[in-house]
């Protein structure tokens, strides 16, 4: 057999090799994450903590009372004026809607 086609199956074994031991450490590494996750008795110090799925600071499963704007400010708030396309898109007033 030709010297270059040895090295390039052994090079072809060693990559094989490697990419087996990455692949055991990774499972390795998942396999203590789980018995530590079960043997850890702390709470989630994030379980707690919600975060607003919207950018206005509500929720999803909360939604909006009908006739609500979307605003935490409220229906007085002094937002700035839309009006409605006929695609149904806001713009802002004093602009050209075209």
């Amino acid at each position: 057999m030709h010297p270059e086609m040895i090295r390039a199956i052994a090079a072809q074994q060693t990559r094989d090799w490697q990419a087996d031991t990455q692949a055991r450490g990774r499972v390795r590494l998942a396999r203590q994450a789980r018995k530590a996750r079960r043997r850890s008795s702390a709470p989630d110090l994030l379980a707690g903590v919600r975060i607003p799925d919207y950018v206005d600071g509500t929720f999803h499963r909360e939604g909006h009372p009908a006739g609500q704007p979307s605003s935490p400010r409220g229906a007085g708030s002094a937002g700035p004026a839309t009006a409605a396309t006929a695609d149904g898109r806001g713009v802002p007033a004093g602009r050209d809607a075209a």
